[in-house]
C-alpha cells in the first residue's frame, strides 16, 4: 500500500510572493502617495504659471516670444513632499510590516516598487506639461514650468520625464534612508551622520572653490542630456538603495 501526504498548497511558496501584498501596504490610503500628489503638482503648475503671468504684466515691453520666463522652482514642491512621504512611510508602515509578518526584504521591495511607481507617475505627468506649454507656446505668453524651451537640446518632452522619474526616486530614497537610520542607530549617531554629511558638503564647496573647478563642472553638465543626468541618477539611487537594505536589516520597529 502507498500513502502519500497531503502537502500545503503554500508549502513551497516564495517569500517573494508577499512583494505584491507589501506593494499594495503603501496605497492603503490612497491620498498620500496618489491624490495629494497630484493636487500639489497642479497647485503648484498653476502657481509657477501664475507667477510667471504677473511678471509678465509688469513687464510691457516685454518680447515674449525672444524672452521666455522660466518658473521651473515650481516643479519641486511635490518631489520635496514625496521625499517626506517616503520618510513617514519608513517610520510608520515598517512597524506594521513587521507586525504583518513580513521579511524585511519583502518590505523593502515592495516600497522600492511604491517608489518606483510613484516617481514614474511624476514623470509622466511632467512630460505631458512639458508637452502642453510647448504646444501652447507657455499658454501664449511664453511661460515655462515644465517645458522650457532649453530643454529641446536635453532631450525633449521624453528626456524632461527620465529625469524627473529619476530625481523623484532619488529623493524618495534619501527620505527613506534617514528615516531608517534613525531607526538602525541612536540619536546621537543620527545627528554625528548629519552633521558629518554638512562637513563633507561643504568641504567639498571648498575644495572645488579653491581649485577653481566650477567652471569644468559646469561644463561637465553642459555636455550632458536629460538622459545622461539620468542615468548618472539612477547609479546613485541605486547606491542609496543599497545602504538602506543594510540598514534595514537591523532597524528596529520601536
Amino acid at each position: 500500500m502507498t500513502t502519500t501526504t497531503a502537502q500545503p498548497a503554500n508549502s513551497h511558496r516564495s517569500s517573494f510572493a508577499r512583494v505584491p501584498a507589501a506593494f499594495r501596504l503603501q496605497f492603503a490610503v490612497p491620498y498620500s502617495f496618489i491624490w495629494l500628489p497630484m493636487f500639489i503638482f497642479v497647485l503648484a503648475w498653476a502657481l509657477g504659471v501664475g507667477i510667471g503671468f504677473f511678471i509678465d504684466s509688469q513687464m510691457p515691453e516685454r518680447i515674449a516670444a525672444q524672452e521666455p520666463l522660466n518658473s521651473t522652482g515650481a516643479s519641486q514642491a511635490t518631489i520635496w513632499y514625496l521625499a517626506f512621504m517616503a520618510a513617514y512611510t519608513a517610520s510608520h508602515t515598517f512597524p506594521f510590516s513587521l507586525a504583518l509578518s513580513y521579511s524585511r526584504r519583502v518590505y523593502l521591495m515592495g516600497t522600492y516598487l511604491t517608489f518606483l511607481a510613484v516617481s514614474l507617475g511624476y514623470g509622466v505627468a511632467a512630460m505631458l506639461a512639458y508637452y502642453i506649454e510647448r504646444l501652447t507656446d507657455g499658454f501664449g505668453r511664453h511661460i515655462y514650468v515644465f517645458g522650457s524651451p532649453v530643454f529641446e537640446d536635453y532631450g525633449g518632452g521624453v528626456g524632461v520625464g527620465a529625469m524627473y522619474t529619476v530625481v523623484v526616486l532619488f529623493f524618495m530614497c534619501f527620505g527613506f534612508f534617514w528615516a531608517i537610520l534613525y531607526r538602525r542607530v541612536s540619536i546621537l549617531i543620527l545627528w554625528a551622520v548629519i552633521i558629518g554629511v554638512v562637513i563633507a558638503l561643504l568641504g567639498a564647496v571648498v575644495l572645488i572653490t579653491h581649485n577653481a573647478w566650477w567652471g569644468n563642472i559646469g561644463m561637465w553638465f553642459v555636455d550632458q542630456n536629460a538622459f545622461s543626468l539620468a542615468g548618472w541618477g539612477l547609479l546613485a539611487v541605486i547606491a542609496l538603495g543599497g545602504v538602506n537594505y543594510l540598514l534595514i536589516r537591523k532597524a528596529t520597529a520601536g
